[in-house]
């Protein structure tokens, strides 16, 4: 029986600050080898990683914001496809914005409108992608969640979909760089 065909979508924020949890370097973590891992864990098979982050702004810290640049070119090179968007600043706050529902339209794009895959799987714990993932699942295709223990939402636990919580030994063992 051949196996789905399964795109990772990465909120690539949530991800960093939720790890940082739980291990001490994130950055430590290979997006490509993560993702691998979970596919394994659902029995299906990796076709692309989608990793989604805001841009910071360059005025705000220059080191920082090349750094940052610096990540999401590694990131590409590993074939890994990088959706962005400019952080805001709201009230003298930088916050992300808009992130979220990029990547919701990018999961219901892909599976309904495109075919590209059967199965999504958002590595956030977010319960922002509930509605998107009930669409998805309403027509036929699966959507699960992935996330460490700290920042996994309740809601993505009550049995509508499939979920894997990751815990340290899980990154240690299979995940680093």
């Amino acid at each position: 029986m051949k196996k789905r065909e399964a795109i990772v979508f990465i909120d690539g924020n949530n991800w960093y600050h939720n790890s940082k949890s739980i291990i001490d370097k994130p950055s430590k973590i290979d997006i490509l080898k993560l993702s691998e891992f979970i596919c394994s864990k659902f029995n299906v098979n990796l076709k692309k990683i989608r990793y989604y982050n805001s841009i910071p702004d360059i005025s705000d810290d220059e080191k920082i914001y090349y750094k940052h640049l610096e990540f999401l070119k590694k990131l590409e090179k590993k074939g890994i496809i990088i959706r962005t968007r400019k952080l805001q600043k709201i009230d003298g706050e930088k916050r992300e914005n808009g992130i979220d529902v990029l990547i919701s339209v990018d999961m219901i794009r892909k599976t309904l409108l495109e075919n590209e895959c059967e199965c999504c799987i958002i590595i956030s714990g977010d319960a922002d992608f509930i509605p998107a993932m009930e669409i998805i699942k309403k027509k036929g295709f699966e959507a699960i969640s992935c996330c460490v223990p700290q920042g996994h939402a309740s809601e993505l636990k009550e049995g509508k979909f499939r979920y894997l919580i990751l815990k340290k030994k899980d990154l240690l063992d299979n995940c680093l760089s």
